[in-house]
Formats: structure tokens, sequence, C-alpha cells
């Protein structure tokens, strides 16, 4: 992906946690990542935001008391305009909110796959997170691109300042709906380990795919240069 990142770190204001504590886990889609829930899933989500063209549905399965969720919008675009924002790792880091530092551990154009470390930004008095995400990259004979990701174990060494988020399942795709304009949709699920209240977890699980998709809306809108796409995805 060029979701490959160079390690890029944060610093940290802690004392101004308690307004980040609101925001706290809308990361917890993880942002440029998220999880694939699947269609029997969707079937039965609830619509929790309808509103500036995004959709969100919350679903919640017995195996899991973290919410799943759905969320999709259209941007007046290219397809591979917004395919390439999601890829740029560098660039990710700069506006995906609650991403610390992204490092891209191996890559392989010609297979679409990739491998990333990734240090998520929580607020005081909570640990930050770090995972490692196996990622693949394909684009169907429809035209439609998809990048899925999954967390894995290992990979990179462990670090005790974080807490090691092991469950990560996601996904983007990106549909053409014409020469300027395309369908953006991606599930989320991730467990955020740790001591968290999962009410307050799962209340922001709304927010932040809606939040994400608006922020996304506002950088495709700004004139800057879009690396080209992997050959596998042209």
């Amino acid at each position: 992906m060029s979701w490959m990142m160079t390690h890029q770190t944060r610093s940290k204001t802690k004392i101004r946690c308690k307004n980040k504590m609101k925001k706290s886990l809308l990361m917890l889609g993880l942002s440029t990542c998220i999880c694939a829930a699947s269609a029997q899933n969707i079937e039965h989500a609830k619509l929790s935001i309808h509103k500036n063209n995004i959709k969100v549905w919350t679903f919640q399965q017995q195996s899991s008391p973290v919410f799943l969720y759905k969320a999709e919008t259209t941007f007046n675009v290219p397809l591979e305009k917004a395919a390439a924002l999601i890829l740029d790792v560098d660039h990710a880091v700069k506006w995906v909110p609650y991403v610390g530092s992204v490092k891209v551990l191996s890559r392989d154009d010609q297979k679409g796959e990739f491998l990333l470390y990734m240090v998520l930004d929580f607020p005081f008095p909570l640990k930050d997170r770090d995972l490692v995400v196996k990622g693949k990259m394909s684009k169907e004979a429809q035209g439609v691109i998809s990048i899925q990701n999954t967390a894995i174990e290992g990979g990179y060494p462990l670090n005790p300042d974080y807490v090691r988020i092991r469950q990560y399942e996601g996904d983007w795709t990106f549909q053409k709906l014409g020469n300027q304009k395309v369908k953006v949709s991606t599930y989320g699920y991730a467990n955020p380990e740790g001591a968290i209240p999962l009410s307050f977890v799962n209340m922001f699980v709304q927010q932040q795919p809606y939040q994400m998709l608006q922020k996304m809306k506002i950088e495709l809108g700004k004139n800057r240069n879009y690396k080209g796409l992997p050959e596998i995805l042209r």
C-alpha cells in the first residue's frame, strides 16, 4: 500500500487529556483501516447516523462486546484519487485521527501485500496502543478496489510502553460510479484491549467512521498530487 509509512511520532501533551478523552476511542476503528463485518451481520445492523451524505451502521455480535460498523459515502472524485489517499501512509498521520506513527515493515506491490507497524495515540491516563497489520490489496473484474487488513501476532517487538492490539480486522472498498464519482465503504472492528469501559468505546464507534469520512472529503478537496496506484490495482 502506499500506506507504507516512514516512522513518524507525534509529541503528546498529556495535560490536554481531558479534552481528548471525549474523543478518546474514535480511533477504535483504527481509521485507516477497519473490520470486515459479514454481509449477514450488516443485514441486521442498525442505521445509527445518516447525515452529510454519510451513513453509519452498527452491529453487535454475541461473540464480542465491541460493536462492528459499516460506513459509506460518495465523493465527487475519481476512484483512483480516493484509493490513493488511503494508500498514502506517509500523509495519513497528518489527518487520520489518533494515528501517532506508522512504519512500513514490508511491501510487495506485485502480490498486493504489505505489513505495517502502527502506534495509536490514546489520551492520558490510558496507555497508547500498537499493532502489526497485515494487508492485502486487490481489484475485482468489475473494477472494485479492496484493501483488507488484519492484526497479526508477532512481526514487531513488544514495547512495554504500549498495549498490543491483537484483535483487529478491517477493509476499505472503492466502487466507481462515474469518471468523477466513487462510492467508498469501510467496515470496522477492533478490540482495544486493557481496561476501557465498553459503553464508552461503543458510543464512539458510531462517530469514528463518520468523522473519518468527513476528514477524507476535506483531504480530497485539497490541491495536491497523489502517487499512482500499484500495478495490481490498475
